[in-house]
């Protein structure tokens, strides 16, 4: 009795590993039907799903330009600022709205100190910036002509005294010093070539960020 129950024990255990066996078959049988369904997968029929998808909840595939929209108000508004002074412009570009002003609205050659005729400007602008959102960066540029006969040795020094010449402006004219920051980038940020008159010109400026 003892002798047939231990030949049953071993009759079932021998069987066993057909069980797994038809397991792994059947894994491996469902494993390359999904890569074949993959590999097959209509490409039109993907995209006509994709499309349903972000209609059905309203993605886009570009951000909505809200800013861009209160980029142009803020141009607008400035530019009726500066309108009647010369040597002044207004655009927006990826920093937000950049006011630009010719050296000579704002200062006497080789100087930061601001001009008598440049006053009444700053000080419209600096009541527009008073309520308009965002952070404000005064940036300083000059030419690449040495410096000679002037109090500042280098460029460097020159473009960045005229920012800080304006940032004190505006300091002074209530304006919260923490939105401010300033930079002077001397030659080395040219928006035309230093090789005219004219372009040596248009380089010599100041530009006052309205930050996004």
């Amino acid at each position: 009795m003892r002798s047939r129950r231990h030949s049953d024990e071993e009759h079932e255990n021998h069987d066993r590993w057909l069980i797994s066996y038809a397991d792994f078959i059947t894994l491996l049988f469902t494993f390359f039907v999904a890569l074949y369904a993959l590999s097959s997968m209509d490409t039109a029929k993907m995209e006509k799903f994709s499309g349903s998808l972000k209609q059905t909840f309203k993605i886009i595939d570009q951000p909505i330009p809200l800013y861009d929209e209160k980029q142009k108000s803020i141009v607008e508004d400035v530019k009726k600022v500066v309108r009647d002074v010369a040597g002044v412009s207004v655009k927006s570009d990826p920093r937000g709205v950049v006011v630009t002003f010719a050296d000579t609205t704002l200062f006497t050659s080789g100087s930061a100190e601001v001009r008598q005729e440049a006053l009444g400007v700053l000080e419209k602008l600096s009541k527009y910036i008073q309520t308009a959102p965002g952070r404000i960066t005064i940036e300083g540029h000059t030419d690449n002509v040495p410096i000679t006969g002037s109090k500042y040795t280098s460029n460097w020094e020159l473009s960045t005294g005229r920012a800080a010449g304006i940032l004190h402006f505006f300091i002074t004219h209530g304006l919260d010093p923490e939105r401010f920051s300033i930079a002077g980038y001397a030659e080395y940020r040219p928006v035309a070539s230093n090789d005219t008159e004219e372009g040596r010109s248009k380089n010599r400026r100041v530009e006052i960020v309205i930050n996004k």
